[in-house]
């Protein structure tokens, strides 16, 4: 009889709109996924970044994502994890960096530098 509902089609009608709105939500969602990086370069200036620990809210986010920090230029963000191999290049560029930017911080717990150190 046309004009009348039953609960059956109210139960179509809530399912269908139901359905349609979490296919939207997860679309989204996959949409912004998406959109974060994956590998391990800097989405700034393509050098190579350094997992920073994870605490607080930070977890929610699970194994598939990690904190990066460039080594290059200080940008901090987050990637998605990936297979992404190093080129023999990358990988010599990595350690280099790492190795002058350990190099920059090494401690001499207050001495002077032996050229300033007045003779006597």
């Amino acid at each position: 009889m046309p004009g009348h509902w039953s609960w059956t089609d109210a139960a179509i009608f809530i399912a269908v709109f139901v359905g349609i709105r979490f296919a939207f939500i997860w679309l989204a969602t996959k949409a912004f996924v998406m959109m974060i990086p994956d590998g391990d370069a800097c989405p700034i200036c393509d050098s190579e970044t350094l997992a920073v620990e994870r605490v607080g809210w930070w977890r929610v986010l699970g194994e598939r994502f990690r904190r990066s920090w460039c080594i290059d230029c200080g940008w901090e963000g987050v990637l998605r994890r990936s297979d992404v191999w190093l080129s023999a290049d990358r990988h010599r560029k990595l350690v280099n960096q790492t190795e002058a930017s350990m190099a920059k911080s090494l401690s001499h717990s207050g001495q002077l530098p032996l050229s300033s150190k007045k003779s006597s």
